[in-house]
């Protein structure tokens, strides 16, 4: 997709004429604070309403992941929901996959108990085998997994996409 000046399309809330701009937009309907870079969004000045323009949805969702298993932080349990959210599994299966209480998954996932090392592990060994578009990327992520500290990022760190290269990085 092309970058364009900016036009004008119909809003998909209220029906008015609405303003394709491209610009940064906080992305958080995935469950993790992901900031689109540079990207087109159709911006409603009648009713507030944002949607951005994401040309390869699909292709957001799998460098999201990678980019959470492969962080060298512990994970945080909104990454734990998304991850299992992105191989299309119920709390239900996926604890009985991980080995574990579905009540201890769901405390992992609302941060009311921290995950452990091997279990961290596990999360993201068993999301990157489960999914053929990170499955190649299997040995880089065991690569990452000796950089894991027992730290949480900080919740002023957004994972920063390029809708349109793919590309990412954690903000500072």
């Amino acid at each position: 997709m092309t970058r364009r000046e900016e036009e004008m399309t119909t809003c998909s809330n209220c029906g008015k004429e609405a303003a394709i701009r491209v610009r940064d937009y906080k992305f958080h309907e995935m469950g993790l604070p992901i900031v689109l870079k540079n990207v087109e969004v159709i911006d409603c000045d009648k009713c507030g309403n944002a949607d951005p323009i994401i040309p390869d949805i699909n292709g957001l969702m799998h460098v999201a992941a990678f980019a959470v298993v492969s962080r060298p932080c512990k994970l945080r349990g909104y990454e734990i929901r998304f991850l299992r959210k992105y191989v299309g599994m119920s709390g239900r299966e996926f604890s009985k996959l991980m080995d574990v209480d579905p009540t201890t998954l769901s405390k992992w996932e609302n941060d009311d108990d921290e995950i452990g090392p091997q279990s961290d592990r596990l999360v993201r060994l068993l999301v990157t085998a489960m999914s053929k578009e990170l499955r190649p990327k299997s040995e880089e992520l065991v690569n990452a997994l000796w950089e894991i500290v027992n730290c949480y990022s900080t919740s002023s760190s957004e994972l920063e996409i390029d809708p349109e290269t793919l590309k990412y990085e954690y903000s500072k």
